[in-house]
């Protein structure tokens, strides 16, 4: 299913007809998403795993353990734990947790994160 997914995502970065993707800005599109969704347990008071998604800074500094890894590799939406957190089926690694009770990140909003991060994680 994740294949499928991840297909469909990137028929959607390609276009139509050669034509180029609007850019998606971090400040309007994605921030709120981190907001509404993730900041109650990523925000400044709670820091759950040292990520911290308050601001573009904060979350380009967080690393995800063990090894350390980022959080966002631009350009690279499959290899960045953001994306792969907020989109696997997997329950035991799914962003944010079934126990939140936030539900799950509508799959609109995913493409988005994934489109963001093609384009080069911008802080635009």
């Amino acid at each position: 299913m994740r294949s499928l997914f991840a297909v469909v995502i990137a028929a959607a970065l390609i276009g139509c007809g050669g034509k180029k993707a609007e850019p998606v800005s971090y400040s309007a599109k994605i921030q709120p998403i981190l907001t509404q969704r993730c900041v109650s347990c990523h925000g400044a008071d709670r820091a759950e795993g040292k990520i911290l998604l308050t601001s573009y800074d904060a979350m380009m500094a967080s690393r995800i353990s063990p090894g350390k890894k980022p959080l966002v590799i631009p350009g690279d939406y499959m290899k960045s734990w953001l994306y792969i957190l907020s989109s696997t089926n997997q329950a035991h690694y799914r962003m944010p947790p079934d126990s939140s009770h936030q539900g799950l990140i509508p799959k609109d909003e995913v493409t988005l994160i994934a489109e963001w991060i093609a384009q080069g994680a911008l802080n635009n």
